[in-house]
């Protein structure tokens, strides 16, 4: 495939602007956390992370799904959907000690489970579109910093 000029014009306007981006959908991180985008092929993906050692993965894609499912209410704690800035949201904190595909080999020696997770369904022609977040939580000062920033992502801020 050939690309005219105002092809690659398009392209890196769309690169540019999205190097730009501080954090995904606005999100208003906390002082001492920052965020990073990474590159993946069918998502939008950024890890933000703080010095307290708190890292908050963000994927969003139209085929992402829903981390926080109300239908495996079973394997969580508590869960609730909730209406943020006007976009509906599913929270989830999954189970202590119940090993998900959530968790991750470099948790610091967390025991399994306690992980909260977050899900934006996005406009599109279908339900997976959904933007998400994870997060591994140590204890009450991490679920806490956790919701403040996750709790300011504004869906209709993209591209993400």
């Amino acid at each position: 495939m050939r690309l005219t000029a105002l092809t690659f014009a398009l392209c890196a306007l769309a690169v540019a602007s999205s190097e730009n981006l501080q954090s995904p959908g606005g999100m208003r991180l906390l002082p001492g956390y920052s965020a990073t985008r990474s590159v993946e092929i069918d998502a939008a993906a950024w890890t933000i992370e703080g010095k307290s050692g708190l890292q908050i993965c963000f994927e969003a894609g139209p085929n992402q799904g829903l981390w926080a499912d109300p239908r495996e209410a079973a394997k969580y704690s508590w869960h609730r959907e909730q209406e943020i800035q006007g976009h509906k949201a599913y929270f989830a904190l999954v189970r202590p000690g119940l090993k998900t595909q959530w968790d991750r080999d470099d948790t610091s020696g967390l025991p399994p489970g306690n992980i909260l997770l977050v899900t934006f369904p996005l406009e599109g022609a279908s339900p997976d579109f959904t933007a998400n977040f994870s997060a591994k939580l140590a204890g009450p000062e991490d679920r806490a910093d956790a919701l403040l920033m996750i709790t300011t992502f504004d869906p209709s801020k993209r591209p993400f």
